[in-house]
């Protein structure tokens, strides 16, 4: 699995580093990403589902979020 750590970014740079780090996976690959920006808690799976990715986990602590993305 590959892994993104875009905590300290504000959106919409988390967004921008995710797309990037899709854009390079094969399809069924997967992106983990991290991150403690609250708009991207939102921007980051509801892109991902717009774009025919997968959401695979999503899980919230409270001051972090983490999401896993399968690419399609």
């Amino acid at each position: 699995m590959h892994k993104l750590d875009a905590r300290g970014k504000v959106c919409p740079l988390p967004l921008f580093y995710t797309k990037k780090e899709i854009d390079e996976l094969k399809p069924g690959e997967e992106l983990e990403v991290l991150t403690d920006d609250i708009i991207a808690k939102d921007t980051i799976p509801r892109w991902s589902r717009e774009h025919g990715h997968e959401i695979v986990k999503f899980e919230d602590s409270g001051s972090d979020f983490r999401v896993v993305i399968r690419k399609r």
